[in-house]
């Protein structure tokens, strides 16, 4: 259909001629920003609380960050407007390892290092580096308009937060939860620090598997896997060798079962070493035993720990080879040069027996790109099991839901599973943790009455030389508290704690949910006896259009301020909420953007042309009979907001001046807000989007207006309420996905109350008119006909043409022929004489003549024509389907295309040959 606004010259109205989001959009973000949206803790209303996923304070905004914390405002503003205290609480997280990167990179570009300033500078260096620079990505979340309350903003490392950690990790001490001892970590060789796994990036590696052949104790021992007198093991990591403790079978395979208890010589060594059995062993992976290296393997490690087996290292901190294990001739050797060397000596000794291609996963970290090494350490570690049995039972109970809910059973899954947390980092910003020794190595912790009491400062230990653990904690020691420790825990008794917390819905993508989601559950049991959140609703990861994770290093990144700049921000808000479906990851879709910008146009032309009509009709309303008069009936006295749309609606309901158009969409729009509300309810974001999306564009903005011009040319008071009343109403509507347009649409409307402090329109079944529906239905159905076959005749849209309805449904046609012939661009006459074309939609039947329409002899060579093009395509495209390569090689949605190319020209085609048959 056309634009509303096609015919309103550049001064015409109000509101400029076209929108422009640059001049709209920076005086509503920062308005929100300045006058935040505080949530009153001591309101009577029912708590709405969502904590954002803390960025890092080192970071910029990135497609994820927007696509998450437009879901967010979605919601908050949504429930803001259904009259729940909403919190959007804002706040970024001290970023460990990142931030020390950060600041020791400048320190780099001076010539210092962290240890040449002392711990004490070095963390003023850090503090001076965030005031000044950090906080970065919260500014640019302004211009994302998130309705955040800034008055709470939150860091991980301000005074409140410290005390939660300290308070945290005193009572789990004292509880013994929290223990010191020695296990497997991940360890960064560059950064020398411990590494939890959210800070390891997986990457599948091309490498090799060796297969080694260890010599049996007894050379007259029968085959097993290889040549009678030895047992053959593959393995990825041959240079650790030397750090066997054993060699594993299955218990139950019957090929290794004469060989348990017997002993095997290490490769290039004289040491030899048990053959035990551990179900641990996948009896069909690889050659069916595993070498079993306590120190440098997690699972080898478990394997340990059940037998009672020694875990010496040979690897040292600096990833090189180290310790009297280790052959003189490899001692020193960085790992992987180490590796190269273990190899060579094998194939000299005879003992590597095959080498072959294998795809690895190995962990790099996060910051370093380093290959993270698996190294027994004597680190802080949480007992995880204890927490996770609380979950699990929370989730059977349903007190913490996750939608999508199929991810309820991964969060159950890594629950069962889980393992102890190390806490501890060789970081000098972040938590220092509060553990203290003595020259005994005895540990001394606060006390839980005393949290806050350095033990140096203790009066009981005064006669000690106590000094204190220079470690820190884990970043995600402090994030796991976000859900209370921002409002105020441990002080039970604080005003947002009581009033705010459990918190409501978490918004986060998947891909965190056993490092983050997990472990803030587990905190939220342990240390308040309550689940941290209702409902987690986890998003997929945003990709680029080839469906791959953007990075720097692939150069495939997208920076959402750029599209901010392309598109303004509320068409980049619709793409985010629009592409969200499911839990699926996101395609990059540059479609979507421009569909968003098309959208915010298409609600400012509607709105220029209602304001238009309006302003026309204003001088002949009598007092009587206005706009404003309409509201003051409608209004339920002391109660001014309270459902105000659907009372003006319900008012407007009940005049006799309404047309068919007005009764339709008004009976539409309750309809379609039910449909969205229950969709957001229901956290489908996605799905509520493309409700309104549909609804206003096609129903609203190219139905009914066109539909009610002639009734707004006549200045007909029904039909401008209703304009008014429905665009309103529809603002509201859309409100939550798109602030910025909607608000200064709403203010321009003559509103002095902010859009966004309105109440939430609510669907009223007084409103729902079958019959208009009906009956309307029938009107776009003679519309969609007389169109379809003016273009079968060649004509234009623009073109005037003659037709007659037939069919049930004919006499509502006619009783609207002023909105079938304005829109259609059409006559209605009583009868035809000679050949005609016809069209059927719905029941409605619409004739168009032949002759003195079209040249019959040129018309049936051009749809002869159009017959035989319609043929080729769809052998084409069957011959397509037909080949099995082909079949075989093309995407899944280039497949499904060729198939609606079959069935679309198959219809056509179909169409066209009983059009055809009229003529032999």
């Amino acid at each position: 259909m056309t634009d509303t606004t096609d015919h309103l010259t550049e001064n015409e109205g109000p509101l400029a001629k076209q929108f422009e989001p640059q001049s709209v959009e920076p005086q509503w973000s920062n308005r929100w920003r300045t006058e935040p949206f505080r949530a009153d803790a001591s309101s009577g209303r029912e708590p709405f609380t969502i904590v954002i996923p803390p960025p890092n304070v080192t970071g910029s905004l990135h497609l994820g960050h927007a696509l998450d914390n437009t879901l967010i405002d979605t919601l908050i503003r949504f429930k803001r407007m259904r009259g729940f205290e909403a919190l959007f609480l804002p706040g970024t997280d001290h970023a460990g390892i990142s931030t020390q990167v950060v600041v020791e990179r400048q320190l780099k570009e001076q010539g210092l290092s962290r240890f040449d300033l002392g711990r004490e500078a070095f963390l003023e260096k850090v503090w001076a580096w965030k005031e000044e620079s950090g906080g970065t990505i919260l500014n640019q979340l302004t211009r994302l308009g998130v309705s955040a309350d800034w008055t709470r903003e939150r860091f991980t490392m301000d005074e409140g937060l410290s005390k939660a950690v300290r308070h945290q990790f005193v009572r789990l001490y004292h509880e013994g939860a929290a223990y010191r001892g020695e296990r497997i970590v991940n360890w960064d060789p560059a950064s020398q620090t411990t590494l939890s796994e959210l800070e390891i990036d997986r990457e599948v590696r091309k490498g090799k598997m060796y297969t080694l052949a260890y010599k049996l104790a007894d050379p007259s021992t029968p085959a097993s896997n290889g040549e009678p007198g030895e047992i053959r093991i593959a393995t990825v990591r041959p240079e650790t060798i030397f750090a066997d403790q054993a060699i594993a079978v299955h218990p139950a395979d019957p090929r290794f079962a004469h060989l348990i208890g017997q002993q095997a010589r290490i490769p290039l060594t004289d040491r030899t070493v048990p053959i035990i059995a551990d179900e641990a062993v996948e009896m069909e992976f690889g050659v069916g035993a595993l070498k079993i290296t306590p120190a440098h393997d997690p699972t080898d490690f478990e394997v340990g720990e059940r037998h009672g087996l020694p875990r010496p290292s040979v690897i040292d901190l600096h990833g090189n080879l180290t310790g009297e294990l280790v052959p003189e001739a490899f001692r020193g050797l960085e790992r992987f040069a180490a590796r190269k060397a273990v190899v060579k000596a094998l194939q000299e000794s005879g003992e590597l027996l095959e080498e072959k291609d294998h795809d690895t996963a190995i962990g790099l970290s996060e910051r370093t790109k380093v290959p993270v090494e698996p190294i027994v350490s004597t680190q802080w570690f949480v007992r995880m099991k204890p927490f996770a049995d609380q979950v699990l039972e929370g989730l059977d109970k349903g007190e913490i839901k996750l939608t999508p809910e199929r991810y309820t059973k991964v969060n159950r899954d890594w629950l069962e599973n889980i393992r102890d947390w190390n806490i501890s980092r060789q970081l000098w910003w972040g938590h220092q943790i509060p553990a203290w020794y003595d020259d005994e190595g005895n540990i001394y912790v606060p006390d839980p009455e005393k949290p806050d009491l350095d033990c140096d400062k203790d009066p009981r230990y005064a006669h000690l030389n106590l000094r204190r653990d220079q470690d820190v904690f884990d970043t995600w020691f402090s994030s796991n508290l976000w859900p209370f420790s921002t409002l105020g825990w441990p002080d039970t008794d604080a005003e947002d704690f009581r009033k705010f917390y459990p918190t409501q819905v978490l918004v986060t993508g998947y891909d965190i949910l056993f490092f983050w989601v997990a472990r803030m559950q587990m905190a939220g049991y342990g240390l308040t006896g309550r689940a941290p959140f209702s409902t987690v609703m986890l998003h997929g990861l945003y990709l680029d259009a080839k469906g791959q994770k953007m990075s720097k290093s692939k150069g495939n990144g997208v920076d959402p301020l750029e599209l901010f700049d392309q598109y303004g921000v509320d068409a980049c808000r619709f793409a985010f909420t629009f592409l969200s479906t499911g839990g699926q990851d996101i395609k990059h879709d540059p479609r979507r953007f421009e569909q968003g910008r098309n959208f915010a146009n298409k609600l400012w032309n509607a709105t220029r042309f209602a304001l238009m009509r309006l302003g026309e009709a204003a001088p002949n309303m009598t007092d009587d009979e206005n706009l404003s008069a309409y509201v003051r009936r409608a209004v339920v006295p002391g109660n001014a907001d309270l459902l105000r749309s659907q009372a003006v609606l319900g008012v407007l309901r009940t005049r006799d001046d309404l047309t068919l158009a007005d009764r339709w969409i008004i009976s539409r729009l309750n309809a379609v807000t039910q449909e969205a509300t229950a969709q957001l309810e229901a956290f489908d974001i996605g799905a509520a989007i493309r409700t309104l999306y549909s609804f206003t564009w096609d129903e609203f903005c190219d139905w009914y207006i066109e539909a009610a011009k002639p009734a707004l040319s006549e200045g007909r008071l029904g039909t401008l309420g209703t304009l008014k009343a429905v665009l309103e109403h529809i603002l509201k509507l859309l409100h939550p996905f798109m602030p910025f347009v909607t608000s200064e649409l709403y203010e321009a409307l003559g509103h002095r109350r902010q859009l966004a402090l309105r109440i939430w329109p609510q669907a009223d079944e007084t409103l729902h008119d079958a019959e208009a529906t009906r009956a309307f239905d029938a009107l776009r159905a003679a519309v969609s006909a007389a169109r379809s076959l003016k273009s079968e005749l060649g004509l234009s849209p623009q073109d005037r043409l003659g037709v007659l309805v037939e069919g049930d449904l004919a006499g509502t046609v006619h009783e609207n022929a002023r909105v079938v012939e304005s829109i259609a661009r059409v006559t209605l006459v009583s009868g035809l004489e000679g050949r005609t074309l016809s069209a059927v939609e719905q029941g409605v039947i619409i004739r168009a003549p032949l002759e003195g329409t079209v040249e019959i002899g040129d018309w049936l060579g051009k749809q002869k024509k159009r017959l035989q093009e319609l043929d080729k395509q769809i052998r084409q495209a069957q011959g397509k389907l037909s080949n099995e390569g082909f079949v075989a090689r093309a995407p899944a949605e280039v497949i499904e295309e060729e198939r609606r190319r079959v069935t679309d020209f198959s219809a056509q085609k179909e169409r066209l040959e009983q059009v055809l048959a009229q003529f032999e």
